[in-house]
């Protein structure tokens, strides 16, 4: 699988709670990692919104699931990746990301 980095800011935030989670360092139609400022729940399943910094497709943000399956903490100690893997990913979402990734449809 490819990851793609993100160069635009996309703040990912816990639909559950309302909690701001992070933010996407790369991307791509199976999942992405995070950087938080703290670590996140591992083996867990999020409802998570995505905000896109222009519009796609319509849309302003996405939204999908995902369970967070690793972390690490970064060399300074005050940042944290997190890898999530979808487990619910809507079709406008995966376009979004398929634009935003430039992959094929």
């Amino acid at each position: 699988m490819t990851r793609n980095a993100v160069s635009s800011s996309l703040e990912v935030f816990d639909l559950d709670s309302g909690e701001h989670l992070g933010r996407v360092v790369d991307l791509h139609s199976e999942g992405m990692m995070l950087l938080s400022e703290r670590p996140l729940d591992l083996n867990r399943n999020w409802t998570l919104q995505v905000n896109l910094p222009m519009k796609l497709n319509g849309h302003s943000e996405f939204f999908a699931s995902a369970e967070s399956l690793w972390n690490r903490t970064s060399i300074t100690g005050s940042q944290h990746w997190t890898g999530l893997q979808f487990t619910r990913l809507p079709d406008e979402a995966r376009q979004c990301i398929e634009r935003m990734v430039g992959a094929p449809r």
